[in-house]
């Protein structure tokens, strides 16, 4: 059927349509210029016939694929005819829904049960799982020829209720995965309350069940990281989601390591394979490739690697133009020599070794070409310094590289790049289906792609779901390792970098009250670019005393204190511990072994800012909080330190300020902060301001 205006009609309505011609599965609309086919898919069915003074005119509105509404109009059309065609149109749409509403009904039990296959699935529904369903859904209606928009129109009904699915709708899920989060907090209610030697909190629960493709738990000081780590491995073993050999543990050093290995046997009876970045990358090329590698003494041996340097260095200088390369540095007083010294007689010198071994270890961390690294140094004001430096290192990494090749070993840079290789080309299966990371916010880029390239090696679906979980626990709060190639920002863009990801936050602090806590939280908090977090201190609801718990000294009261707090805990039937922290090895005291037989009710112990991560005390004393001292004084910008980048962080002493927060956060009762009076740092004059 076609209905057509005369040439009069057509000649008056010039631009708009004049034309409407029925097809099978739709309407063909005709104008002086173009024709215009609207399926019946993109028709709601009604039609409106109107009449003017001299003919009929046909109204209807189309719709995009994306729902949005198209009006159409079909002018100067026979008033008669125009009556009698709108009648066949709608018969016809009609029949042509009831043949499509027929091919529903034979797929409709099947659509309905990948929405009950989610809805009801046994455990934590992630965002790959709902894309999958999404997708089978979509398969579906399109094997029967049925456009998502025009479902509605078919059942109604239907549609409502497959829309989560159809949309992908991630706040559907997250009620979804609460209501079921709620389901098993009641049934495993018991379990939460013996896991661990005090029963786990809100926060921790709901970390435990949280099972994203991408999770981070941020965990504050004394918030009981590491009872999560140990709770969700036992839960997922206990709940039958995951045999012991599909989780998998990364610590970063072997002490944490240890720990959780001992305590998730202890709590499973199970061994789960809990170990180190290095260490896990060793047993995956001993595995895959027939043997582990040979770790190269360069890597692991300080006296083999001061020997190579001492004789790398004596060779190099004989040639004249690294020499001469050399000889510039030393003239620019770059080099850690005394000005008068003779560089020929340098070769075996600790400081310079220590200078050296700073720069190329980060040259050998990037792994990369010279041309490479010249362009990353480029857009430094200070280029023209570093690639001086970098024309003496580059020599010593191409020496390095060929020493290792001669061995046929690897160092631990090289065991984390073969590791990433391995996973990268995925020529085998693994078992491992839950990855978990301890100290997250040290991570660092080449740690991340290993992980990466374990846990994304894709599978052959079409959602592409990543063939095990990352499960992320850190506090970007505490990063403190920007100098050995960590970056925070991995943590702090966490969830830009993995879009199924989820955020925990563990935010009871257990260890210290909130006169130190509300302070420390205050100077931590200037930083925008960190994550932010409000912690609350169950000590504070354990006890109504409140006294002062941040104390400012100068270092000759310092001896005075510690006899104080002698007298207070003589007899104690135990010594209380008493943490001495400072930013280097060197504030250590000469006099603290002589304190200690002085002080015997008190457990005294030095160690650096960086060293104190992880441990507690009953009382710390923050030493050498001197201007220059902590933080540190800035230094001219060197080699190694331009190759971790340009630090965009919006604060002065970004990193400084972590690794202060770290030490102020390792007391239990109270902190002093000690310095040389009349010089106290910038950070002593803040924290005045909270107290």
């Amino acid at each position: 059927m076609k209905l057509t205006a005369n040439r009069w009609a057509q000649w008056l309505v010039y631009g708009d349509h004049y034309s409407l011609q029925l097809e099978d599965d739709g309407l063909l609309l005709e104008s002086r210029h173009h024709r215009q086919y609207i399926p019946f898919s993109a028709w709601d069915g009604q039609l409106r016939v109107s009449r003017g003074l001299l003919w009929g005119t046909i109204s209807l509105t189309g719709y995009t694929e994306e729902g949005d509404p198209l009006p159409f109009e079909v002018f100067g059309l026979p008033w008669d005819h125009a009556q009698q065609a709108g009648q066949t149109i709608y018969r016809h749409y009609q029949a042509y829904i009831a043949r499509y509403q027929k091919r529903l009904a034979m797929i409709r039990p099947s659509l309905l049960a990948e929405l009950d296959a989610l809805v009801n699935a046994p455990g934590y529904a992630r965002v790959t799982q709902l894309r999958t369903a999404q997708q089978t859904v979509l398969n579906k209606l399109e094997g029967e020829g049925i456009p998502v928009s025009f479902l509605a129109n078919l059942d109604e009904s239907l549609a409502t209720t497959l829309a989560p699915v159809l949309q992908a709708d991630s706040s559907w899920l997250k009620a979804r995965n609460q209501q079921w989060q709620a389901a098993m907090l009641n049934q495993w209610q018991t379990w939460f309350d013996q896991v661990e030697s005090s029963p786990l909190n809100a926060g921790q629960r709901e970390a435990v069940l949280t099972d994203e493709s991408h999770t981070l738990v941020v965990a504050g000081p004394g918030s009981g990281k590491t009872s999560v780590l140990v709770a969700r491995a036992a839960y997922l073993i206990e709940s039958g989601q995951a045999k012991p050999e599909q989780l998998l543990l990364l610590a970063f050093g072997r002490d944490a390591a240890t720990e959780l290995k001992t305590r998730i046997k202890t709590k499973t009876g199970h061994e789960v394979n809990v170990t180190t970045f290095h260490g896990f990358a060793r047993q995956q090329l001993a595995e895959h490739q027939g043997q582990a590698p040979i770790i190269s003494p360069l890597a692991s041996d300080e006296t083999a690697k001061s020997a190579w340097l001492t004789q790398t260095l004596a060779e190099h200088w004989q040639q004249s133009s690294t020499r001469k390369a050399w000889d510039k540095l030393h003239q620019q007083h770059a080099l850690p020599l005394d000005d008068n010294a003779e560089l020929s007689a340098c070769a075996h010198e600790n400081r310079l070794h220590t200078w050296i071994w700073s720069r190329l270890s980060r040259v050998i961390q990037a792994n990369t070409t010279k041309r490479a690294l010249t362009d990353r140094l480029a857009s430094f004001d200070e280029q023209s310094a570093l690639k001086n430096e970098l024309a003496v290192i580059w020599p010593l990494y191409q020496a390095y590289k060929q020493a290792l090749k001669a061995e046929q070993a690897v160092d631990f840079d090289g065991l984390i790049v073969k590791a990433t290789k391995l996973f990268q080309q995925r020529k085998f299966v693994t078992p491992i289906q839950f990855v978990m990371v301890d100290e997250y916010q040290d991570i660092s880029p080449a740690r991340l792609a290993m992980l990466e390239a374990l846990c994304h090696g894709k599978t052959d679906s079409e959602t592409q779901s990543p063939r095990a979980s990352l499960y992320a626990v850190g506090d970007d709060w505490q990063a403190i390792y920007r100098f050995a190639g960590a970056d925070v920002s991995l943590t702090t863009e966490f969830a830009q970098r993995f879009g199924d990801s989820e955020i925990c936050w563990l935010t009871t602090c257990y260890r210290y009250p909130s006169t130190l806590g509300s302070v420390a939280q205050q100077f931590i908090g200037q930083n925008p670019k960190q994550l932010s977090k409000q912690l609350d201190y169950a000590r504070d609801k354990a006890s109504t005393k409140t006294p002062k718990s941040i104390k400012v000294i100068t270092d000759d009261k310092l001896e005075k204190t510690l006899a104080s707090l002698e007298k207070k805990h003589a007899k104690a039937e135990h010594a209380v511990s008493v943490m001495l922290i400072g930013r280097t090895h060197a504030i250590r005291p000469d006099a603290l072994e002589s304190w200690q037989n002085a002080y015997p009710s008190l457990a005294l112990r030095y160690t650096t800012a960086h060293a104190s991560k992880g441990q507690e005390a009953h009382y710390v004393f923050i030493l050498g909080m001197d201007d220059g001292v902590f933080p540190a004084k800035p230094r001219s910008l060197s080699l190694d330190e331009a190759l971790l980048g340009k630090n965009e962080e919006p604060v002065e002493h970004a990193e400084e300020r972590r690794l202060f927060y770290v030490a102020l956060t390792r007391a239990q009762k109270q902190v002093w902060l000690v310095h040389q009076k009349g010089h106290a740092s910038s950070f002593v004059e803040e924290l005045k301001g909270y107290l």
